[in-house]
């Protein structure tokens, strides 16, 4: 049987789907005759070119990997595919369909089965089922699928205990480390989350978060970093929320590495000297900080904690290392008013870090905050990525103005040309950063994003905003004082 497994990627991202490599080794350990092949797309290619490339597998069975990034892209390609063959099988799987089942199978006739949860033993047996004519798909837990004009839910598949036991992309071969074309390695060293966040699907309702041997991480960690790749990302929700666990892991990236950056998310809180330290050697130059809030009511509403004075210690060491990182926050939780959020961006910029950014919040299907989403007046586009553009503490046009920060942030802060001009004036003038970020959007509002070289034409245009804040905040003899720095940092 030729079963093809499929996804569409954002062009900016890997081109490794470790969900495929998994369904493919596990399958193939179960049933090692079958003919299974992976074909990845980005997003930028059109649904003829996806097709022709599909067509040539000649596959009887095909699996997608589903994400909100792709899901309405998939769907359309699925109609295509059964139009070109009615007998082939379209199975669906991932974040994205798993808690929309029922809706899918009833809106999309081109669909044939959705895999719930976690994909490696349903899958394997779903193929088993297939290959005997669909005799058994009953008896296949963690499936829903269209039996006539009935849609069947199986009951839920409890998760895999040993999550070891599924074969290794790269230790089984089944990924071509060779391939020039890989830049960016995703590797898991766990599957779930220890914490339960109500706007993320990244817990997928595992009751627990479960661990790949250290032993096999190690040997896959040897092997990836012989390849000298760019940077290796380790895909773990909260990577240190085992900190020494996590520390013996950082050890061997140490031990094997051979030049690459390593990516990882970590809980600022959990940072100590130790694993500062770590992270620097281990050139961990791309750190995700998730925080979302400062405001004690939406924290509680998110079911997160924060420990101010542990997450300062924490940003304070990874500053002492001289280690990049991003700490994030989200716009339209629950109790996030606008002046929260300044709040919230005032306290981090105190903190002086690497970079702040501020995302959208995407109302996610089967997260508890998209079930409450009308307690808190949340308000959000039922088409993915399902942003929220409202809510009881904040109106539509304060969304819109909260993304209008996004380029300020970027350009006072982030570029560094006028970082150190910007913690100058809030010093001398008393004026808040976020006051002055708000200032900078109504200023830059002025000019014509159609310029060539739009940011070079900005830092030139640095000074003139300089003088645009003294005179706002009457503060003009604090020009000439601050000019001449900012002209240095201009011409460097």
């Amino acid at each position: 049987m030729k079963i093809l497994l499929s996804s569409i990627c954002l062009e900016a991202g890997t081109d490794i789907q470790l969900a495929l490599y998994y369904l493919k080794g596990y399958l193939l350990k179960n049933s090692p005759r079958s003919e299974v092949a992976i074909q990845v797309f980005n997003e930028n290619q059109s649904i003829p070119a996806i097709l022709r490339k599909i067509i040539r597998h000649q596959p009887q069975v095909i699996g997608f990997s589903c994400y909100l990034w792709n899901i309405e892209k998939t769907l359309k390609l699925c109609r295509e595919l059964k139009i070109i063959d009615r007998d082939l099988k379209i199975v669906l799987g991932g974040p994205e369909v798993s808690p929309r089942a029922q809706d899918l199978l009833s809106q999309e006739k081109a669909v044939d089965v959705v895999v719930r949860g976690e994909g490696e033993e349903a899958f394997a047996q779903l193929v088993g089922s297939i290959s005997h004519s669909g005799k058994g798909l009953d008896r296949i837990n963690g499936i829903s699928f269209r039996k006539g004009e009935q849609i069947i839910h199986n009951p839920d598949r409890g998760h895999l205990r040993h999550i070891g036991n599924i074969p290794s992309p790269y230790l089984s071969g089944t990924v071509n480390l060779k391939d020039k074309n890989i830049v960016d390695v995703p590797l898991e060293t766990m599957r779930g989350c220890f914490y339960r966040c109500h706007y993320c699907y990244y817990h997928k309702n595992f009751p627990v978060a479960r661990h790949f041997p250290l032993s096999r991480v190690e040997k896959e960690l040897k092997l990836i970093l012989s390849h000298k790749p760019h940077e290796v990302y380790i895909m773990d929700a909260t990577f240190n929320s085992h900190p020494a666990r996590a520390k013996k892991i950082l050890r061997m990236f140490i031990k094997h590495n051979q030049g690459a950056n390593l990516h990882v998310e970590l809980k600022a809180e959990l940072v100590d000297a130790e694993m500062a330290g770590l992270l620097s050697r281990a050139n961990a130059y791309n750190i995700e900080i998730g925080i979302q809030s400062t405001n004690p009511k939406t924290l509680k509403a998110i079911n997160r904690r924060l420990n101010k004075e542990k997450f300062k210690k924490g940003i304070r060491l990874l500053n002492k290392f001289k280690l990049y990182y991003e700490i994030q926050l989200i716009d339209a939780l629950p109790f996030q008013g606008y002046d929260s959020l300044m709040q919230s961006l005032d306290w981090l910029y105190s903190l002086r870090p690497a970079k702040v950014v501020i995302f959208r919040l995407a109302v996610l299907a089967g997260t508890a905050l998209r079930e409450e989403a009308a307690r808190f007046g949340i308000e959000y586009d039922f088409c993915p990525p399902y942003y929220a553009y409202k809510s009881n503490a904040m109106t539509e046009a304060e969304v819109k103005s909260v993304e209008k920060l996004f380029y300020a942030m970027d350009r006072l802060y982030d570029s560094q040309v006028f970082q150190k001009t910007l913690f100058a004036f809030k010093a001398k003038a008393g004026v808040k950063i976020s006051t002055i970020l708000q200032d900078w959007v109504v200023w830059e509002s002025r000019f014509k994003q159609a310029i060539a070289a739009y940011p070079d034409f900005l830092n030139q245009k640095s000074p003139v905003f300089l003088w645009y804040l003294c005179r706002k905040h009457d503060r003009l003899k604090l020009y000439k004082e601050l000019l001449p720095g900012l002209l240095k940092r201009l011409c460097v």
